[in-house]
């Protein structure tokens, strides 16, 4: 128990922190930390700025591909009309006809080089057309050859099983690869190189390209499948391409003359199994190759390894395969049927370049959807699992307390302490004299003295004081220069004559019994090691959503959240605005701090950094006015979380330290946690829910909002029935987070930004209004409630 002699002398003169020379937390008067911010994040900019332009340096002159040869220019070509196709191969491309007397030769429209004439059957098809799509590419050892070709992959599921199946025959094949399925499975395109399968392009993306996209979505590939397997190949697949037969548009015979210009070879089935519609079984083919015999000498198909269900591809295959070797066929990759393909197929060490692009698509298209999980996950641990474990900690603390109830009306008056009440008031007017009309109904009948610190004010707050003081003994006025509320509480603390101190905002509404039940735990502090008792505070001008809002949260923070604190002995928070404190303990810790914002949460680490505890009182409840406009909400909560974060810093050397109990073990880093995880991720977050919203529509996003609001709901529901409170208050949860995420999000990168210019924060003071209005239902004086520790 805490008796009433006199304390020690306080470290300083009365009026005078003990902070009052030191500096605020962060302030930076140098501004060399915002000079050092500016450098690095210059630095960034041009090492972004070199690290874009040594990609796209090879992408605007990729002489590689023409072995060293500069890019020739793309050539005038009447594209236009149908394209007659002509030859036989895995290979297509377009070519020039030009007319030597009764002689048609193909020429190269890109390099103007002959490729030799084009004679019987083919010259007829030619007729006059002055374009032709040449097919070419079998070597002349080919003989009754399938050449199995699979586009869209790699997939996680389907590849594999394909490779197994394959292997199992060893059959080889060639696979058509897309750059943003590659970056996310690369051990899947290592293991068809490495089982000898032949691996080429199929674009970055898999779009219907255009000449304004081709070449950096083969290029880039390109580089993907270099720094993934090792090889370097010429040979490409259009997205979108049919079989044979199809007519090729003057689009697609300009990329045809591009991906030339560029030096690629591309590939054209000769059979496509349409495979990609099997899931439909009337598509599906009554025999493993539908021609009208198996006459067939070399044949190149199409199949699909990505890109949906290929379990009607793999059906295919166990019938193609053991039918395909039963009539003498052979199964070969395009590389070793195709003397074109093989000379533009060969092993290379990769350029820095190379690694750099997979390394980047990796980023965008890897490592967010990684991060994306982790921290979905993460967050249904904190809301959940966290929230469970809260929610059960504030439960048993409601019943614990039940079975050891103590009232301070009880007491006898030897064991009861006095109290002295210390209020910081500065431009109060409007709400300080219904505050002191409230203390003074206080029905703890051993209230000495009730201290008002006039911190500057320039209306009439110490008139009304004054006037006050004249009709009760008990109100003293002390006044001030403006030197803040940290400064005004210690001269209260330092001149008062109560061992117990109870603090309070100068527009905070007492009930008579809140006092007494403040007090009544240091009665029974029998190892005069409690510092501090933490009271409630609710919302007591019900107004508008943002002030419903508030009242829900404050529900919730001071009933789940410190409730479950409490059990553990790790509060963090007395609020000042409803708080009794160990006068002694204050003055040994050197009284409030002006180097944060929030005085009274580093006050409270102060204690618990000196050995003493914290409590909390469900009964001690008070009526706040809180911010009615969205202006004043931000200014009030930007205060409470910078002076927190100013607070964590300070006692920066107790997280994570066992010495300090659940405190340092998990309350401080929960916070710093719950800090630092929005303020680095929080735009990643949005930015994914917006591509989730394109990619998938609104269902996931629903679905995870759907979490969080059963959560919220349970939360709140428990919080009001703990706080006794009207369950009207739950109305407010379907809007819970669409006030708390926006609001969070916006003081946190203040402060972040705050912290980095080095810049002093002012208090920011809450322009009063006076309009609390008390519920009628208060508690009584000497309710037998406590929270079962404080006679330990």
């Amino acid at each position: 128990m805490i008796t009433a002699q006199s304390p020690p002398k306080p470290q300083n003169p009365p009026g005078v922190s003990r902070d009052a020379t030191e500096r605020e937390i962060f302030h930076d008067p140098t501004r060399r930390r915002w000079r050092y911010v500016k450098i690095v994040a210059t630095l960034i900019v041009l090492l972004t700025i070199m690290t874009i332009g040594v990609s796209w340096q090879p992408l605007q002159q990729p002489t590689a591909l023409r072995n060293g040869a500069a890019i020739p220019p793309m050539p005038h070509l009447d594209l236009e009309g149908q394209t007659p196709e002509i030859g036989v191969g895995p290979l297509v491309r377009l070519v020039r006809v030009e007319r030597t007397g009764n002689t048609l030769i193909a020429v190269d429209p890109v390099t103007n080089g002959s490729l030799g004439a084009i004679t019987g059957d083919d010259a007829d098809q030619v007729g006059n057309a002055s374009l032709a799509l040449v097919h070419y590419g079998y070597s002349s050892a080919a003989h009754k050859t399938l050449e199995l070709t699979f586009d869209d992959g790699p997939d996680p599921t389907w590849t594999p099983q394909i490779l197994d199946l394959l292997s199992r025959y060893k059959a080889a094949a060639t696979f058509f690869v897309v750059g943003s399925e590659v970056v996310k499975y690369p051990d899947i395109v290592k293991r068809e190189v490495r089982e000898g399968f032949a691996v080429a392009n199929h674009t970055l993306t898999h779009p219907d390209l255009t000449t304004d996209t081709v070449q950096q979505q083969l290029v880039f590939n390109d580089r993907i499948i270099r720094s993934s397997t090792g090889i370097a190949t010429n040979l490409i697949r259009f997205p979108f391409d049919g079989s044979v037969g199809r007519t090729m548009d003057s689009d697609r015979n300009a990329l045809m003359v591009d991906a030339e210009r560029l030096g690629y070879v591309v590939s054209m089935d000769e059979f496509d199994t349409n495979d990609w519609q099997y899931g439909d079984p009337a598509l599906r083919p009554k025999t493993p190759i539908p021609l009208p015999s198996a006459n067939v000498d070399n044949l190149t198909i199409l199949l699909h390894d990505g890109g949906g269900n290929r379990s009607a591809t793999i059906a295919y295959l166990k019938r193609l395969i053991p039918w395909a070797l039963a009539h003498g066929y052979t199964f070969h990759s395009l590389p070793q049927v195709s003397p074109q393909v093989a000379a533009g197929t060969k092993q290379i060490s990769p350029a820095v370049w190379d690694y750099e692009t997979l390394w980047l698509y990796q980023a965008l298209w890897v490592w967010p959807n990684t991060l994306i999980v982790i921290l979905f996950v993460l967050s249904l641990l904190s809301v959940v699992a966290g929230g469970g474990i809260n929610l059960t900690l504030a439960v048993f603390r409601r019943a614990r307390c039940a079975r050891h109830p103590f009232s301070w009306a009880s007491e006898s008056s030897e064991t009861r302490l006095p109290v002295s009440v210390a209020i910081a008031a500065y431009n109060e007017e409007k709400v300080i004299g219904r505050t002191l009309q409230a203390i003074c109904r206080s029905q703890y009948a051993d209230l000495q003295e009730i201290l008002v610190v006039d911190d500057g004010s320039s209306d009439h707050t110490r008139d009304i004081v004054t006037e006050m003081a004249a009709s009760d003994s008990r109100i003293r006025l002390l006044r001030q220069k403006h030197g803040g509320k940290a400064a005004a509480l210690n001269w209260a603390f330092a001149v008062a004559q109560s061992p117990v101190m109870v603090t309070l905002d100068a527009d905070t509404i007492f009930t008579p019994a809140t006092v007494g039940n403040l007090a009544r735990h240091f009665m029974r502090d029998k190892s005069q090691r409690l510092g501090a008792v933490a009271g409630v505070i609710k919302v007591g001008n019900l107004r508008n959503v943002l002030t419903r809002w508030q009242a829900l949260d404050y529900i919730t923070m001071i009933n789940i959240d410190r409730g479950a604190q409490d059990v553990l002995h790790a509060i963090m928070v007395a609020p000042g605005a409803c708080a009794a404190w160990s006068r002694e303990a204050v003055l040994r810790v050197g009284g409030y701090s002006r180097s944060t914002l929030a005085e009274d949460c580093a006050l409270v680490l102060d204690l618990q950094q000196a050995g003493y505890s914290v409590t909390q009182d469900d009964e001690a409840v008070c009526y706040t006015e809180a911010p009615e406009t969205v202006r004043a909400l931000t200014r009030q909560r930007y205060r409470w979380m910078y002076g927190s974060i100013q607070a964590m810093w300070k006692h920066r050397r107790m997280i994570f330290n066992p010495r300090y109990g659940w405190l340092g073990m998990l309350t401080l880093p929960v916070a710093v946690i719950s800090v630092l995880t929005p303020l680095v991720f929080l735009p990643f977050v949005y930015a994914m829910a917006v591509v989730t919203f394109e990619g998938q529509g609104m269902s996931p996003l629903l679905l995870y909002a759907a979490i969080f609001l059963a959560m919220q709901l349970l939360t709140s529901g428990i919080g009001v029935w703990l706080a006794r409170e009207h369950p009207s208050h739950l109305l407010m949860v379907p809007v819970y987070r669409a006030i708390y995420e926006p609001l969070r999000a916006y003081i946190l990168y203040k402060s972040t930004l705050t912290i980095l210019r080095g810049a002093q924060s002012r208090w920011n003071k809450l322009q009063r209004r006076g309009t609390v209005t008390v519920a009628s239902s208060e508690p009584k004086a000497g309710v037998a409630w406590a929270n079962g520790r404080s006679s330990s």
